[in-house]
């Protein structure tokens, strides 16, 4: 689930920390409030988290170049599909270099606070329920995470419709436009995603994996785990597009155009139904899956690596 395991579950060295504190803490009756946080796991997550969605980005940018068109624009996917070989290669790939380096440093973030706030809710509550310190960590992960890939996000939808030729004049034509506030454009709306994908999605993909083992009668392997965890990913792209199709036409919208969130949704309903703010949802869903499968790969193979 889009690395889902990655950012709920600690390492293994920190649950044999945690357990090891819940142990010291049983027998004295309280938790030590000098917290030791493990920088060198945490620092080997981040890093780990931030190379895999990198890489898994770059490798499915064509994908997300396709919904974002679709999104912005009134044709339809099928529509969009057609003009392909129009795009070329390059047109596929315009908003690379700041997908890439938002999701280096917007996952890096995440997973290094997901694991580093795990760490301290164990050690200061160690009678806290499971599911509430993954919620707790996560939340916060995932809303630090995101807001620091939002200038990365308007750059990259931007460059991926159209608007402008290269990173550099994206950069100076959003200053132009509305300034500092020009880059955080659709951030309300990029929360409202994110944060429902990661913390709600969680519990898709721990009742998905349940009922696929009581359905096996076995524990699941590896790459079943992989096929689980895409496709709960999968579901929740879809029931979220609503939110992402907002945030594209609110980061896209050209000068001159209101981008506020009230006038676009009117906007939408208005001129294409309902169902136009599930546009882009069939190639999020492709999008989604296998880039969630080759995140926890990835993610498991470079923090072994490390380990």
């Amino acid at each position: 689930m889009y690395h889902l395991r990655s950012y709920l579950l600690p390492s293994k060295r920190l649950q044999k920390d945690s357990r090891r504190i819940l142990s010291e803490a049983a027998n004295v009756g309280a938790v030590s409030p000098n917290v030791e946080i493990p920088a060198d796991s945490v620092f080997k997550s981040a890093l780990a988290g931030g190379i895999s969605c990198s890489l898994s980005a770059a490798i499915m940018h064509p994908i997300d170049t396709i919904k974002t068109q679709v999104q912005a624009s009134t044709l339809s996917f099928s529509e969009i599909l057609s003009m392909v070989p129009q795009l070329g290669i390059q047109g596929l790939y315009k908003g690379s270099i700041p997908a890439i380096l938002g999701q280096f440093s917007s996952h890096g973030l995440r997973t290094g606070i997901c694991e580093a706030s795990k760490c301290v809710l164990i050690k200061f509550a160690p009678t806290l329920p499971e599911i509430q310190v993954q919620s707790m960590s996560s939340f916060c992960s995932t809303f630090l995470g995101t807001v620091m890939r939002i200038p990365c996000e308007v750059l990259k939808q931007r460059l991926q419709v159209g608007l402008y030729d290269n990173v550099g004049e994206a950069i100076v034509g959003t200053w132009r436009q509305n300034g500092l506030r020009g880059f955080f454009r659709g951030t309300g709306m990029t929360l409202c995603r994110e944060i429902p994908f990661y913390v709600a999605g969680s519990s898709i993909y721990d009742e998905s994996k349940k009922a696929a083992q009581k359905l096996l009668g076995r524990e699941l392997q590896p790459w079943e785990t992989v096929v689980v965890g895409a496709l709960s990913g999968g579901f929740t792209a879809v029931s979220t597009t609503p939110f992402d199709v907002i945030k594209t036409r609110m980061m896209t919208a050209s000068e001159g155009r209101s981008a506020a969130f009230s006038v676009v949704l009117f906007s939408i309903l208005r001129h294409e139904g309902p169902l136009g703010l599930f546009k882009g949802a069939i190639p999020r869903f492709f999008w989604v899956a296998p880039l969630g499968a080759m995140n926890f790969a990835g993610y498991e193979l470079i923090r072994k690596a490390m380990d």
